[in-house]
């Protein structure tokens, strides 16, 4: 099986589609390796291409004008980005740099509004992940207001372990995150992240390794969310 064909038939969003329709959009999408610290696009820039993820990871960013990065997503292998190119966005209003060396899947808009034209219930797929991510920014918002580090910060290693975590030997669940990264991702100095982590790391929870975290208690990191962040944290996986 074609390569490019074989990434889009797994990814969740086009595995329903027939094998003709498939098969077209394989050919009209242009498949591409980079490097980790690519950037795909930046803010403002024209949104004319919609990105499928088939290896590696993407961070979506968005910068203040003080000059502080706010991560607003990490995306893994199936998921897709740039999809706001097509439900009326005109510019970008973030930037998208890979964390890991990449293989992605670039089609373009005219390609794939195409495809809604031809399957309106796509476009109904394309506004749920939407609302999706938006409704997880939006929880992350009141997190940043209302909740402490610690909160915040357990809540976001479970997020990521949810989507992205890696199973060891140990049973334990490999995050390929650095400190950097938390705190982007929560809103809080590095500082105050690396102090949260070791008191994590002395109550058993976690363990560090170099550029990781490995979560050893996730049912302790459980306990230190809410009950109602607790009903919504499977939502949070597109």
């Amino acid at each position: 099986m074609n390569r490019r064909l074989w990434y889009i038939r797994n990814a969740a969003l086009f595995s329903w589609l027939q094998d003709d329709e498939l098969q077209q959009l394989a050919s009209r999408s242009e498949m591409v390796a980079c490097k980790k610290a690519t950037t795909f696009f930046f803010t403002q820039e024209e949104s004319d291409c919609i990105y499928l993820v088939k290896e590696g990871r993407v961070k979506l960013s968005r910068t203040s004008p003080q000059g502080r990065e706010i991560i607003l997503d990490i995306l893994g292998t199936g998921e897709i980005f740039g999809e706001l190119a097509v439900v009326g966005e005109d510019l970008r209003s973030h930037c998208a740099v890979a964390l890991d060396d990449a293989l992605i899947c670039v089609i373009t808009r005219e390609t794939f509004e195409g495809l809604l034209r031809r399957h309106p219930e796509m476009a109904l797929r394309v506004l749920k992940l939407v609302g999706l991510r938006r409704r997880e920014l939006e929880m992350r918002l009141e997190d940043l207001i209302y909740q402490p580090v610690s909160n915040r910060l357990a809540l976001t290693l479970l997020w990521q372990a949810r989507r992205h975590g890696q199973k060891e030997a140990d049973k334990s669940l490999r995050l390929p995150l650095t400190q950097k990264d938390l705190a982007q991702l929560i809103g809080a100095s590095r500082e105050a992240v690396a102090e949260q982590l070791s008191d994590f790391k002395q109550a058993g929870l976690i363990k560090t390794s170099y550029r990781a975290i490995q979560i050893v208690d996730s049912q302790g990191l459980m306990r230190m969310i809410s009950s109602d962040q607790e009903e919504d944290l499977p939502d949070l996986i597109p």
